[in-house]
């Protein structure tokens, strides 16, 4: 199955309860983590204001970007119902997509430090928030699309194991929450995945930088987890665990970490494991 984004035009943050602000544009590097880690990536736009990215021509011609427009009536209608035109722009089609059922694994992702929902299309959940924090390669700045879809498709294995190792250790958190989840995730595969990555980026990439990856994963699933399995989760990780782990090819200080949770997200992801992605650039990893 493809694994397919909806992401937000930009950097959103919140200012209280009651309202966010757009703080900034994605930067090219922002662009080349979209690009190396996911699928599809679909940014919505609008009929009101139509901000462009960077090569996003180039990129919708690759068949990796597409940009499909939400219709408002006016900006100042859909600002009383909600405080973010955009958000509600990423909620909409989020929503449609996730509930046609395709070949593709759509979930939610944002950059910056925490996932925000347009008001009317949110819902609260208890969630495991799972942090690898200084984990993800990504080629900085300046890097042809087509250049790193080349250097993709030719490391589409790595990738692949990276992200199955991923998976991997998400079901592996919520079935062994004990003593041994530290000794289990330094036996994984995940460790040596992020490895393997990372000596192919060095060999391609003249610098590269480490991107931090955060997932909400969803407490409520029936088919997953009981309720008393789940009640056993949040207690486990009601204060937090963290299991730093360093890299023997870029020398760095990695860390997992996890913490019971309680969210929102989208109606919609009711019956999804996954709740929604955000991820940053971290201040430490460049390489």
């Amino acid at each position: 199955m493809k694994r397919g984004i909806i992401a937000n035009i930009g950097k959103t943050k919140r200012i209280d309860s009651n309202h966010v602000s757009l703080i900034g544009n994605y930067s090219q590097t922002d662009f080349n983590y979209y690009i190396l880690y996911w699928d599809k990536i679909v940014v919505p736009t609008n009929n009101i204001i139509h901000q462009a990215i960077p090569n996003e021509e180039q990129l919708i011609k690759s068949g990796v970007l597409e940009r499909p427009i939400v219709q408002f009536s006016s900006w100042s209608s859909q600002i009383d119902s909600s405080y973010d035109i955009f958000l509600t722009a990423q909620a909409i089609v989020a929503n449609k997509l996730i509930a046609n059922k395709s070949d593709t694994d759509w979930n939610i992702h944002q950059i910056g430090e925490e996932v925000i929902i347009a008001k009317e299309f949110q819902k609260n959940y208890n969630s495991l928030k799972v942090e690898l924090f200084n984990c993800l390669p990504v080629p900085l700045e300046n890097v042809n699309p087509d250049v790193l879809l080349e250097f993709k498709a030719k490391r589409k294995d790595e990738l692949e194991k990276l992200h199955s190792s991923i998976d991997a250790l998400y079901l592996e958190i919520l079935k062994s929450p004990d003593s041994n989840l530290q000794q289990k995730i330094a036996k994984s595969e995940l460790k040596k995945a992020i490895e393997d990555l990372e000596k192919v980026s060095l060999e391609k990439f003249l610098k590269t930088g480490k991107y931090n990856f955060t997932t909400e994963l969803n407490l409520n699933v029936k088919d997953i987890l009981t309720s008393s399995t789940a009640g056993f989760i949040i207690d486990s990780y009601t204060h937090g665990i963290n299991f730093p782990f360093i890299s023997i090819i870029s020398g760095l200080a990695s860390m997992v970490s996890i913490k019971a949770n309680k969210t929102i997200s989208l109606e919609k992801n009711t019956d999804k494991l996954k709740l929604s992605y955000i991820a940053n650039a971290s201040k430490e990893g460049i390489v």
